[in-house]
Order: C-alpha cells, then sequence, then structure tokens
C-alpha cells in the first residue's frame, strides 16, 4: 500500500482564485497527474463536475470565523482556579486533573523536599490517598494536592468543565 501526500485546502478557489468566504460550501477534489497526486477546491459557481483523471470529491466548507478567539488562560488565573478547587472536595477530580496539566505547562513542578524516604513512604492525606506536592517556582507557593483520578463515566463531564477553565474569550 502507498501512502500519499495531498496538502490542506488553501480556502482559494482552483477555478476563479477568488478566496473562500466564512462558511461558504466548495468542492474539493483529488487528481492524479502521472504519479503525483493533486487536490484542488473549487467555488459551487465554477464546479462543472469532477474532471478527467479525478480519483475522488467532495463537498466542504469554509470555516466560519469566531466572534471571540478563546485563549489559554493566564498561569495566575489557573493557580487562582486550582486554589478554589482544592476548597471544595466535589471538585478533587477537576484539582487533580488541573494540576496534571500545570505540572506539563511547567507551570507547577514536584516539590523534592517532599520527597518520600522510600519506595513504601509515599504521602498520603487523612484518608489514605496519595498526595501530590508541588511548588509554583515564580511565588515559593506549594500546593498539595490529593491523587482523585477520575472514573471514564466522568471523563466527558470533566473535559468540558477543564476546558471552560483553561480557556477564556479575548
Amino acid at each position: 500500500m502507498h501512502e500519499y501526500s495531498i496538502h490542506r485546502s488553501h480556502r482559494r478557489c482552483h477555478a476563479t482564485d477568488r478566496e473562500f468566504a466564512p462558511g461558504e460550501a466548495y468542492y474539493s477534489a483529488v487528481l492524479a497527474k502521472g504519479s503525483q497526486l493533486m487536490r484542488v477546491d473549487v467555488a459551487r459557481e465554477a464546479w462543472e463536475g469532477p474532471a478527467e483523471g479525478t480519483i475522488g470529491w467532495w463537498i466542504n466548507r469554509n470555516p466560519k470565523k469566531e466572534s471571540s478567539k478563546r485563549t489559554p488562560a493566564p498561569a495566575h488565573v489557573l493557580l487562582a482556579t486550582l486554589d478554589t478547587l482544592l476548597d471544595d472536595p466535589n471538585q478533587c477530580q477537576l484539582a487533580y486533573l488541573l494540576a496534571l496539566i500545570l505540572i506539563r505547562r511547567r507551570v507547577l513542578v514536584e516539590n523534592p523536599d517532599s520527597a518520600p524516604d522510600g519506595p513504601d513512604d509515599s504521602p498520603t492525606s487523612l484518608d489514605g490517598a496519595p498526595l501530590l506536592h508541588l511548588t509554583h517556582h515564580a511565588t515559593s507557593r506549594d500546593f498539595v494536592i490529593p491523587v482523585c483520578e477520575p472514573s471514564f463515566e466522568q471523563s466527558e463531564s470533566l473535559q468540558q468543565e477543564l476546558h471552560q477553565v483553561l480557556f477564556c474569550e479575548s
């Protein structure tokens, strides 16, 4: 089986060289030109059907421009949100997931001073749950995060909540 690379849409009509408007529908086709494959995008009014050598064609829609673009929330906002989530025991899973994202973004780092002495000495909370000890180096602030892994059933709703927390309108 061969693997072919076909470019993304240039969002411009191949026949008229006109740029597609936001939300405009247009046709895309993949054509065989010798041993090469080529993609062409054609406005609906210029489409005369699939050309000779067309392998496949479909209708696309140019994305509509969003009224406001969502941008990642600043680190200080996410840290304040983490503080609020940690105050509510019902938000344990969301706080844990937000902490993991802040580790990945290198906003928080694991605190080496609170590392356990041995492999069986992992820090735990009063109810026995393992804890993450994290530090925000810019402010020297420490965070203690209970490890609350969400269930599969909770994952979709937590993903939507995280999306609301992580992004803001700009």
